[in-house]
């Protein structure tokens, strides 16, 4: 599993640093799924996130990143969905991103989520 490999990593501070911001922000219906390549974070209102460690940063994936406005200019990548974000350190910019991402994450899901209702609605 890359839990294991994140806990043993010599960023494993960092990460279990970033593990608990992204925790406590997502609020108490959170759940974590741990899979062979990733650790992603969930609710009741779709995924938001997923955290992996590599050589020399911690990475957080943005599920629904491509749908996001990047007000902290710190995402990047192409895809037709998720954006990634590389840390080094949990600094005061940091932090307020990831808070910043995940309430902008909240957003998009609830409103995703009530227009999927209305379609099968009609």
């Amino acid at each position: 599993m890359q839990f294991d490999k994140d806990m043993t990593s010599p960023l494993s501070s960092l990460f279990l640093d970033v593990r608990e911001l992204i925790l406590k922000e997502i609020g108490e219906d959170v759940s974590e799924k741990y899979s062979e390549n990733i650790t992603s974070f969930l609710s009741k209102e779709g995924g938001f996130c997923y955290l992996k460690t590599y050589s020399s940063y911690v990475h957080i994936g943005w599920f629904r990143g491509a749908n996001l406005e990047d007000k902290y200019n710190l995402l990047y990548g192409n895809g037709k969905t998720i954006r990634a974000h590389k840390l080094t350190k949990l600094d005061k910019k940091n932090i307020e991103a990831i808070k910043y991402y995940i309430s902008e994450t909240r957003v998009f899901l609830i409103e995703h989520n009530e227009l999927k209702k209305m379609k099968k609605s009609r």
